[in-house]
């Protein structure tokens, strides 16, 4: 079965495109862009260079969204170099929110996951099998979230975050932390992450003061949080940027009294 691309797409003549394949109208595909058998992309649809879609993906369908026409022109913006496994689903933008998703370079998408509509992922994301992001979930750089994991829509998710599998977020994950749990809370910094983004020594020290003074305990001290902004080391900087925005509502560590609740 030949491709079926429409005459308004513009794809790169060095795209491979599978048998079956389908590209939807005004869409783009860049350079080195690879679509494997029966993989779909839709319409108003940009992807950059190298971007792999594998079979049964359907990158830029209309948002699932009661309020948002399905040929309404709204659009995915995809970076270079981003891997779509099998039955993977990224909705473009809405009615209601900025009228684009957008997805950075160098994420890899495992099979079965979920972007909705509006959403903005960063670059270096990881979501693994049968993760699903509601819509308006804003994910920074290198945040990886485990299977089947679930994050509630509006949510915030900090640079180098990891969210374990299985977990329901259903408030900001905060940068360099880690979370897991139904619902899901705090468990500490992702030092393992840390370490790999070669963040030395001293910062990770710094961080973790940071994150002992301001999200183990709800009534932390806005003076003092303030004070923190002018810290010397960035990571340290940006982490407290982010507990000052957003308006889910940041999540703490829970405490070991309260983790017992609700156990029988």
């Amino acid at each position: 079965m030949t491709p079926l691309i429409h005459p308004t797409a513009a794809i790169d003549p060095s795209a491979i495109i599978g048998h079956g394949a389908a590209v939807g109208a005004h869409s783009t595909g860049g350079p080195g862009t690879r679509l494997e058998n029966y993989a779909v992309v839709g319409a108003y649809t940009h992807l950059g260079a190298r971007n792999h879609v594998h079979s049964f993906a359907v990158v830029g369908g209309p948002a699932q969204d009661r309020r948002t026409a399905w040929d309404a022109p709204f659009t995915l913006v995809c970076g270079d170099d981003n891997v779509f496994r099998e039955g993977v689903t990224v909705s473009r933008g809405s009615e209601d929110g900025d009228g684009e998703t957008r997805i950075g370079s160098h994420a890899l998408l495992m099979a079965h996951s979920h972007v909705a509509h509006d959403c903005r992922l960063g670059d270096h994301i990881t979501l693994a099998n049968g993760v699903s992001l509601a819509g308006h979930v804003s994910l920074g750089d290198r945040v990886t979230v485990g299977g089947h994991a679930a994050v509630h829509q509006f949510c915030r998710v900090g640079t180098l975050a990891f969210i374990a599998a299985n977990s329901m977020v259903s408030q900001d994950v905060p940068p360099y932390c880690l979370a897991a749990g139904d619902r899901a809370t705090l468990r500490g910094l992702n030092t393992t992450g840390l370490r790999r983004a070669n963040i030395d020594a001293d910062t990770r020290r710094a961080l973790s003061v940071a994150f002992r003074r301001h999200l183990r305990d709800a009534r932390a001290d806005v003076e003092a949080l303030r004070a923190l902004q002018d810290a010397p080391h960035e990571v340290v900087r940006r982490f407290v940027e982010f507990l000052g925005e957003g308006d889910r509502g940041i999540m703490r560590v829970q405490r070991r009294r309260e983790s017992h609740e609700g156990s029988l």
